[in-house]
């Protein structure tokens, strides 16, 4: 009770000194400011998330096996309204066997490819092919026929995925990740076709 006695009494000293009204501006003044600052903050951030480059992708309907190879072409989009900057990507198109896991490791070790572009502008999508490759210690080339065969008997699946870094024009850095499958033997696996879907994500800023 005397604590709160105390702390009255010195409040009613302080609305009592004559410079309070002027005190009491100031503080207003500073709370005002502080106000419009942050709300200049969320201005500034709704615009950059306007104007902003947002990489995204458009993936192939389906594999082509009808060449000497199987093209994989992915069509990198960027559906913002700036240009994408240092725009890279770690890709790999593969044939798995019925049951085999997709890895979505790129580090050293891993093959596979890599793709670069200085900028990649608003609604001038930037193809990408790669040819489908059975992946393990080493890179191997499959033929459309065995994959077509394997593809047919459930023995393969395909799937396509992969990782886009870009930075906007604020020199931010942001990331999409991707990933697509086709085959009966991967419609046959729920869980791998969960971890395709589950991949599929973008940065949150």
């Amino acid at each position: 009770m005397k604590t709160i006695r105390e702390l009255v009494s010195k409040l009613k000293q302080i609305v009592k000194n004559p410079r309070f009204p002027e005190r009491a501006g100031i503080v207003v003044g500073l709370a005002v400011l502080i106000v419009y600052f942050f709300q200049l903050r969320v201005m500034q951030q709704q615009v950059k998330l306007a104007e902003r480059a947002w990489i995204g992708y458009v993936l192939p309907a389906n594999f082509p096996l009808e060449g000497a190879t199987t093209p994989a072409t992915l069509q990198v989009t960027n559906f913002g309204k700036t240009p994408a900057r240092q725009v890279e990507a770690d890709l790999i198109a593969t044939a798995l066997m019925k049951g085999e896991v997709p890895s979505f490791d790129f580090s050293v070790g891993h093959p596979h490819n890599r793709f670069y572009a200085g900028a990649v502008f608003p609604n001038s999508p930037f193809p990408v092919t790669i040819n489908v490759t059975r992946y393990g210690d080493k890179p191997v080339a499959i033929s459309p026929l065995d994959l077509r065969k394997g593809l047919e008997s459930g023995q393969y699946f395909i799937i396509f995925y992969g990782r886009i870094i870009y930075t906007d024009i604020f020199d931010k850095k942001h990331w999409t990740n991707f990933c697509t499958g086709s085959g009966i033997a991967m419609q046959g696996e729920p869980d791998i076709l969960k971890m395709c879907i589950r991949y599929n994500d973008v940065d949150s800023e």
